[in-house]
């Protein structure tokens, strides 16, 4: 056994058969030694990613063994504190919460920040998660995945979300105090693809189920999560009507003209029966057409829903309607699509050359 620290509560560390090394806490409460485990670990190896997960897990073993001396001479003051359950990992109790989830969306952003804290800290309990903590994380979604300050704010407010209901569980006492630790908001940018390069993407050959699935889309808004659920039972007297995968909510979209050009034949329940199952493979075959027809934006499946929402606001149709017609749940999302058609008129307008 190896100790880490000499203090009153002294943290070690016990070599496994397996290489890894398992951390307890050691300390007397009237001259009686207790020994707890705090159910982490030390992975073997010298690899930065090893070696990063690894001081991660000493530092929480520090923290927590700093909290339980303060607890200690604390009660021998007797001063009462409310204990917190020392037991519950972050990610078994968060694992355990999006089975409780009412939408696939929802659910589907709690196990992707899930992913993310196992590849951070993956021994990490929820009492470890303090200021300090809440902060190395921000940083290392920034620095180590390279992630876009809204994508950081969305994945800390489902943390926030799920210590919110550990503390309603009794879990932890109080919430932490994040405040100032999280990036600004940032405004938001949609690619979307304009009628003419509609026009050359529609004169490039592609295979249909490659093709179809995205202009459909393009036409009338929907995620590619409804695109490939959608049933010809969802269809009746030329309207979709769809629950939304990811919010749960209804929403009705007529088939317009260009939309009913990419309908496949029914000989199956589902409408695109062939989608590809893979969504990054597909997302590769739509840019390779969009390279062959000369477009020269970033497509990706995605980009059908930003061009319907900019196409059918730049051809008259007022914000509330896109918004129910895109199954928003604000108007304020609806909104950014306003805000792209502005700033290209402006440019429109700039552009005209001086007298």
């Amino acid at each position: 056994m190896v100790p880490v620290t000499r203090k009153r509560v002294t943290v070690f560390r016990r070599k496994l058969a397996d290489g890894s090394e398992s951390l307890y806490i050691n300390y007397r409460i009237d001259g009686k030694r207790v020994r707890e485990p705090l159910n982490m670990y030390l992975n073997p190896g010298t690899s930065a990613r090893v070696k990063i997960e690894n001081s991660n897990t000493l530092a929480m073993a520090e923290e927590y063994a700093r909290k339980k001396s303060k607890e200690l001479d604390e009660a021998e003051l007797g001063v009462a504190v409310r204990q917190s359950d020392t037991t519950v990992m972050f990610v078994d109790y968060a694992l355990k919460e999006s089975d409780t989830c009412k939408t696939e969306g929802t659910r589907h952003s709690r196990l992707e920040l899930i992913a993310n804290m196992k590849e951070f800290c993956k021994y990490a309990r929820i009492v470890d998660i303090n200021r300090a903590f809440y902060s190395n994380f921000v940083e290392w979604m920034k620095i180590n995945k390279g992630y876009a300050a809204n994508t950081i704010l969305t994945k800390t407010n489902v943390l926030k979300t799920i210590l919110h209901k550990a503390k309603l569980d009794g879990i932890i006492p109080v919430m932490p105090d994040f405040s100032g630790l999280t990036p600004a908001k940032e405004a938001g940018q949609r690619c979307f693809l304009t009628i003419e390069e509609l026009r050359d993407l529609l004169a490039t050959p592609c295979e249909p189920r490659i093709s179809y699935p995205f202009l459909f889309s393009c036409f009338t808004g929907l995620r590619l999560s409804d695109i490939k659920a959608l049933k010809w039972a969802d269809i009746r007297n030329g309207v979709i009507f769809l629950r939304q995968k990811k919010t749960g909510d209804f929403v009705q979209v007529p088939i317009g003209k260009n939309a009913q050009k990419f309908l496949r034949e029914n000989d199956s329940d589902l409408v695109f029966h062939d989608f590809p199952t893979c969504e990054e493979w597909h997302n590769r075959k739509l840019r390779e057409w969009a390279k062959r027809a000369m477009v020269t934006k970033y497509i990706s499946f995605h980009v059908a829903r930003h061009t319907f929402a900019t196409l059918t606001l730049a051809n008259g149709a007022d914000l509330f309607t896109v918004s129910k017609l895109l199954g928003h749940t604000k108007i304020t999302t609806t909104q950014i699509y306003a805000k792209v058609l502005d700033e290209g008129r402006k440019k429109a307008v700039d552009a005209i050359p001086e007298l």
